[in-house]
């Protein structure tokens, strides 16, 4: 497997893909798209690549890169004294549908 956690096909332009995507979201925006590639690498852990550890490898260490980039724009926002609104954990994401469920039972 040859695929890399940010290859330079996304960092060889005038500006990085990352920046340029992040660059238009807000605040929130920036927490919330940061937080899905983290649940995105961690859910699909292995299976792009048939289930080998390189590609268990691979899926965990591109979610440790966005948890850092997550982790630092956080400790940004507070150096800068800014704060955040309360997040939405995971699981009230999937209440409703929970309880469709078992309305259906």
């Amino acid at each position: 497997m040859t695929e890399s956690v940010n290859p330079n096909y996304y960092k060889n332009k005038q500006i990085e893909t990352y920046e340029a995507i992040v660059s238009q979201l807000s605040p929130l925006e920036r927490i919330g798209y940061l937080r899905s590639q983290v649940m995105k690498y961690t859910m699909r852990f292995g299976e792009k690549h048939g289930e080998t550890i390189n590609a268990s490898l691979m899926d965990s260490s591109k979610a440790h890169w966005y948890l850092e980039k997550l982790l630092a724009y956080l400790n940004d926002l507070k150096l800068e004294g800014h704060d955040i609104e309360a997040t939405t954990n995971i699981a009230e994401l999937f209440k409703d549908k929970k309880n469709e469920e078992w309305k259906r039972k």
